[in-house]
């Protein structure tokens, strides 16, 4: 198989899930919404792994909206994610109220104009966008490239990569540790999209490796969680602190300007008592 025909063909699946999941995701089922976070990180990764084959100026452009629809997807799948995790404590209430926000504007978002002519928009992109057309001879090269040669190539080039991020995990800080966990989730999906474009010996050798990122890919998830569960009740906490004080500061003008009338009033009073 070209590797022209291939990621076509992953993208497909990619955009199919996500167009299966629609309803799902507008109802409010969390596990609709999982399974379209997971398709479009999906695709994103098949992107990069496709990488010089396919970047044109529409990706670019309908990669700073998926950027924006990622932003709303995500920050109701964390709250969807805090709620399991805060079950029966102080916090859930305040978590189900604002993913009850996040949601509204998620669906508000999904019911877009901007939202369907970006779902158009990638189909007609992995169909025929600007990439399918180029007549350079390297671009042709590598569309016909045969899929196990270059999954080969660049399943090894991204193994490397992830082992020099990961050197010194334990000791990273949270935006590194992240790059790793992104990177971990990009490999994991290369290895499960090459299945069957690689011969079945060569492939075995990926099975051990995808084995551990899945664990590593949830352990880190873990981490990422609790992080995120964190800075929700930082968060919530920051607000209500100002909230506080702006009620105080409303409190406080109120009282001030209340001191005033009862001062001019009784001034107003002894002035007749002075005669």
């Amino acid at each position: 198989m070209r590797c022209e025909t291939a990621f076509r063909l992953i993208l497909s699946d990619c955009l199919e899930e996500v167009a299966t999941n629609h309803p799902g995701v507008q109802a409010g089922d969390p596990t609709a919404l999982h399974h379209t976070r997971i398709a479009l990180t999906r695709l994103k990764a098949t992107i990069a792994f496709y990488g010089p084959m396919v970047a044109d100026t529409e990706w670019t452009r309908l990669r700073t909206e998926l950027k924006w629809l990622s932003a709303h997807l995500g920050a109701t799948r964390d709250l969807d994610v805090a709620i399991d995790n805060s079950k029966g404590s102080p916090e859930e209430p305040m978590f189900r109220t604002a993913r009850a926000d996040a949601f509204e504007a998620l669906k508000e978002a999904l019911q877009s104009e901007r939202y369907r002519q970006w779902f158009e928009g990638m189909w007609d992109w992995v169909g025929s966008g600007p990439w399918t057309a180029r007549q350079d001879r390297h671009a042709a090269q590598r569309r016909a490239v045969p899929v196990a040669a270059f999954h080969a190539q660049r399943l090894a080039r991204w193994h490397e990569k992830l082992r020099r991020k990961s050197r010194g995990l334990q000791g990273m800080g949270k935006t590194k540790r992240h790059r790793v966990r992104l990177a971990s989730k990009r490999l994991r999906y290369a290895i499960e999209f090459s299945e069957g474009g690689l011969p079945e010996d060569v492939y075995a050798s990926w099975r051990t490796v995808l084995k551990h990122l899945r664990k590593g890919q949830q352990l880190l998830g873990e981490l990422n969680d609790d992080e995120v569960r964190r800075e929700l009740v930082e968060n919530a906490d920051e607000r209500e602190l100002q909230k506080r004080r702006r009620k105080a500061k409303r409190r406080k003008e109120h009282e001030r300007k209340r001191k005033s009338q009862l001062l001019r009033q009784a001034a107003a009073v002894y002035r007749k008592i002075a005669g």
